[in-house]
């Protein structure tokens, strides 16, 4: 799964130690699975900073090579400090370029399939067209309308029963 942000860890107050991607390597509830809170020692709703005791990471050691890996990674990990600022939580904006704004226009260029440019766009698509008739026009040159005679095909039935009908 695609992360979109990542948590810069300061004093571990506002991050998630399960479910933000504070290391990097995504979230670890999905590396590793709801078996990881009890492999790993720490609570499911856990910050960050709640993994730490006297300055020092508090996580379970674990025999497993997978969790021991993930063990040791946490472990190389700077320990949060409470005299540090807040976490920062850096949005994507490219492949390996984070900053600490969100960006709509960089998230929908991430999320969206490119496709050709097609002939008929400036026939839908200009600055006077209401949004809503374009809207209307764009699904009836893209045959998806739901007319009487689709909706029929989709075994939907419009309107009143004639008379006679159940």
């Amino acid at each position: 799964m695609e992360q979109f942000t990542r948590v810069e860890v300061k004093d571990g107050r506002n991050a998630f130690f399960w479910f933000d991607n504070w290391l990097q390597s995504g979230r670890l509830i999905d590396i590793t699975g709801a078996v990881g809170t009890c492999y790993l020692g720490i609570a499911r709703n856990a910050r960050v900073c709640e993994a730490v005791t006297q300055a020092q990471w508090s996580v379970r050691g674990h025999r497993s090579r997978h969790f021991h890996e993930l063990h040791a990674r946490i472990q190389r990990e700077p320990v949060p400090d409470d005299q540090q600022e807040q976490d920062v939580i850096l949005w994507k904006h490219s492949d390996d370029n984070f900053k600490p704004w969100f960006s709509s226009a960089r998230t929908w260029d991430q999320i969206r399939q490119k496709k050709a440019t097609v002939f008929w766009n400036k026939s839908v698509w200009f600055t006077q067209g209401v949004p809503r008739f374009s809207f209307i026009v764009w699904l009836a040159v893209r045959n998806r309308l739901s007319t009487g005679d689709r909706m029929r095909a989709w075994g939907t039935h419009q309107g009143y029963p004639l008379c006679g009908e159940g």
